[in-house]
């Protein structure tokens, strides 16, 4: 073969090319940008603990904050600016209760309670607690923050009131509320002994033969009719139908 054909044969390399011709240098940007907000919300978490008294987060403090200006830094050198207003509060700004949920999804709405609670708290919390860090009085004695604290709780209290209970209407027709509502046929109607099943066709058949016959078979013959059936008196059987106008039984012998 000639190397024209081997030049044929060999697949062609495929390469990726960017409409973007900055796509590099923006993805880096990106990056830089989510590592400055990265170490910065790290840093103010480690500044939250040292606040509420933590023995051991003051020891990594200085090097969370070494963290998040080296990484501002690096966003500097690749972007040529620091981060913005909007993304320092976009790293920082505590993340709200989602309220995106069905009204008639009550857990939902209940854990939305939880959450929206511990949020108007923890701002009324916060807000006091960036005066005192400073020894100074809030703002109006601090009535706009704990004005949030006790909507807060009044929040949290909502929770300790049972669930409201679905109405009858509101229920899946195709499904039972209970045991109770189980449809399971038919009651079972108990199954009689043979002797009692063959007692009880005779005495309707032999009530149906009485309204047609003579008035002189009356009910006590019909109970010597059933002794005489069970004890196999041909003689008496054919005495006894005789009356209701029935042929007498042959004797078999």
């Amino acid at each position: 073969m000639s190397n024209d054909d081997d030049d044929d044969e060999k697949p062609s390399r495929l390469r990726v090319v960017s409409d973007n011709p900055n796509a590099r240098s923006d993805r880096k940007m990106n990056w830089a940008k989510n590592e400055a907000q990265r170490t910065l919300a790290v840093f103010a978490s480690a500044l939250l603990r040292v606040m509420a008294g933590s023995a051991t987060e003051s020891t990594y403090l200085m090097r969370h904050l070494s963290e998040f200006i080296d990484a501002q830094k690096e966003l500097n050198k690749s972007s040529g600016q620091w981060l913005t207003i909007n993304e320092l509060e976009e790293a920082l700004l505590l993340p709200r209760a989602d309220r995106d949920f069905a009204r008639s999804d009550d857990w939902a709405h209940r854990e939305w309670l939880r959450e929206h609670g511990l949020d108007l708290i923890l701002q009324g919390a916060l807000r006091l607690a960036a005066h005192k860090i400073l020894n100074e009085r809030p703002h109006f004695g601090g009535k706009y923050s704990e004005d949030l604290i006790e909507a807060g709780i009044k929040t949290l209290e909502e929770l300790k009131r049972p669930p409201p209970r679905s109405s009858p209407q509101s229920r899946k027709p195709n499904l039972a509320a209970g045991w109770d509502d189980v449809d399971l046929g038919p009651p079972e109607i108990p199954k009689r002994r043979l002797d009692e099943r063959l007692a009880t066709a005779i005495d309707s058949s032999q009530r149906k033969e009485v309204s047609r016959s003579a008035a002189g078979f009356n009910h006590a013959d019909l109970k010597e009719l059933r002794k005489a059936i069970k004890a196999k008196d041909n003689k008496r059987i054919a005495e006894l139908t005789a009356k209701i106008g029935r042929p007498a039984f042959e004797d078999p012998k």
